[in-house]
């Protein structure tokens, strides 16, 4: 009974929530024309834009979207084209440059109130309900941060390509969308028909980066100060609910001196789950029995590089692993937010589920003992273009910079 009710709840938070999205898409495009308005008035009155700069712009939403910033950015300065800025949120401006530095990247940092009404040569965004900020006739490139899971949004839509990447019911915000695997042209296509005409098949940057530095996993390993005594086990948490933090983190945390007797644990959690209270707490007594948690800024990359077995939900970053070839094991999981046939359903169901945390040691020697190969080679043919990142992405940034935009 209890069950029934709830089922029905969330079916009628679906539909209600499917009542606002055209809404929420005219909302968007009249606020869009506003800015619009407001940027042409500043031009007029002032003869030139704030910044009339032949760079590219990468605009980042927060701290998990940096990390596919700046490897975007990577790949273009090794094609000779290192003129970037970046616009983010403030707090996460020490970072951007810090990590710049490191990388070698002549990227510099604009505020958003600034990068909003200044002229750029492209803009390459990694989030969407951005795009409506910007001039809209400056030639635009979405980068997904992460890999199209199939995993359906409470709209009942999916995230990449549902309704917060159309600026009108039949017009996408931007002039092309790099897609990561082969499938998701038609996953696009079916839930906006003009997706077709802007989403260009490509690979992910952050995965090729991901490649090359599991090649270097023993001396990642010395830098980052893991041992060799007992396997790494990474734990992924997407957000909302169900996640992994979210139905298991309280168990967790209590279990975590048990699953340590026989693994390192590493906690990535996805940035929207940090603010919460529950997850801090959770996240502390973690910290307090030896396991590492990765800092929402930091990046998974080396972490992932370095791990023997991985704990996940259904978030992108288990595709990231089958992929490495690391093996799995599923926790809280609910197979009705994928769409059948999409890649994280198809590792789902190739790959080992626990019961419980407590179930989780075993299943996690099962799957070191018995990896899945056939799950890695599946997942592997729906990325044809492995290797060609920075040719491709390079290639794809390059002609629609060069562009004269038509749209107006």
């Amino acid at each position: 009974m209890v069950q029934t009710m709830a089922t029905r709840f969330q079916t009628g938070l679906r539909r209600l929530s499917q009542l606002t999205i055209l809404p929420r898409i005219w909302f968007f495009y009249l606020a869009g024309l506003s800015i619009a308005l407001l940027r042409r008035l500043l031009w007029t009155a002032g003869g030139t834009p704030v910044e009339n700069t032949e760079e590219i712009l990468y605009v980042a939403k927060n701290g998990l979207s940096v990390l596919y910033v700046l490897e975007n950015a990577r790949l273009l300065s090794q094609r000779g084209n290192a003129k970037c800025a970046v616009t983010a949120p403030p707090w996460l401006r020490r970072e951007i440059q810090r990590r710049a530095r490191e990388a070698s990247l002549g990227i510099r940092f604009t505020p958003l109130h600034r990068a909003m009404f200044a002229k750029w040569k492209l803009i390459v965004y990694t989030h969407h309900y951005l795009g409506f900020c910007f001039d809209r006739t400056t030639p635009s490139v979405y980068v997904s941060h992460g890999i199209e899971t199939g995993k359906k949004t409470r709209y009942d839509t999916l995230y990449t390509y549902g309704f917060k990447g159309m600026r009108t019911p039949r017009e996408p915000v931007y002039h092309s969308m790099i897609a990561t695997h082969a499938a998701e042209i038609d996953m696009a296509s079916r839930e906006y028909p003009s997706y077709r005409a802007v989403v260009t098949t490509s690979t992910d940057a952050v995965l090729e980066r991901l490649i090359f530095r599991a090649a270097q996993k023993h001396s990642l390993k010395t830098r980052l100060g893991i041992a060799d005594n007992k396997p790494v086990a990474l734990f992924m948490s997407t957000w909302g609910r169900p996640s992994l933090m979210s139905s298991h983190g309280e168990e967790l945390a209590s279990e975590a001196e048990f699953l340590s007797e026989d693994f390192q644990l590493i906690f990535a959690v996805h940035p929207k789950l940090i603010g919460s209270r529950r997850t801090q707490s959770v996240l502390r007594t973690l910290k307090a029995k030896g396991a590492k948690v990765i800092p929402p800024v930091m990046s998974w990359v080396d972490y992932m590089a370095v791990s023997d077995v991985a704990v996940s939900d259904i978030t992108s970053m288990c595709l990231y692993s089958a992929l490495l070839g690391i093996p799995i094991v599923f926790l809280g999981c609910s197979l009705d937010r994928l769409i059948p046939g999409g890649l994280v359903d198809e590792v789902v169901r190739h790959s080992s589920q626990a019961r419980s945390v407590r179930d989780l040691k075993t299943r996690l020697w099962d799957a070191l003992d018995r990896p899945n190969r056939e799950v890695v080679k599946r997942i592997r043919n729906q990325f044809p273009h492995l290797g060609d990142a920075a040719h491709l992405i390079g290639t794809i940034l390059g002609d629609r910079s060069a562009i004269t935009c038509l749209r107006t």
